[in-house]
């Protein structure tokens, strides 16, 4: 990290704590940075954002996956833009086709994101039944 960067680094952490974040024993499985708690319950890194914690390989595929998901959902914000500019000087018909397939592709990708961030039925299931073994004992 260049001096500069990590100065700025500091900075930002300073900020979270100051802000009332709790500063994290885990680290940004990235950049090594401590993680923060905001108030509101987001685990966060000063450096890249919001961070996801995993407790199992299930969940790190899925918290990669959505992190592939969303870079896929910046990139689409970018190509839509470059499309709606040129669309604004002309009314090229492959242009509108391309919007529409960048929007078709945004949809999808919350539709993913959307179920993935959704217990399935049988994690449900299975955590249903470990609570009433529980509650047997």
């Amino acid at each position: 990290m260049e001096r500069g960067s990590s100065s700025e680094l500091v900075k930002r952490m300073s900020e979270l704590l100051k802000a009332g974040a709790a500063m994290l024993a885990e680290t940004c499985p990235s950049c090594g940075s401590p993680l923060f708690k905001l108030r509101g319950g987001e685990i966060i890194c000063p450096l890249h954002g919001k961070v996801f914690l995993v407790r199992s390989e299930e969940e790190a595929s899925t918290a990669s996956v959505i992190s592939v998901l969303s870079k896929i959902e910046d990139l689409a914000s970018v190509k839509m833009m470059e499309l709606v500019k040129r669309l604004s000087s002309n009314n090229d018909p492959l242009d509108l086709e391309a919007l529409a397939k960048w929007l078709e592709i945004v949809q999808r990708i919350q539709d993913i994101k959307k179920s993935l961030s959704q217990p399935s039925a049988a994690h449900a299931q299975k955590t249903e039944r470990s609570k009433q073994e529980r509650e047997k004992e």
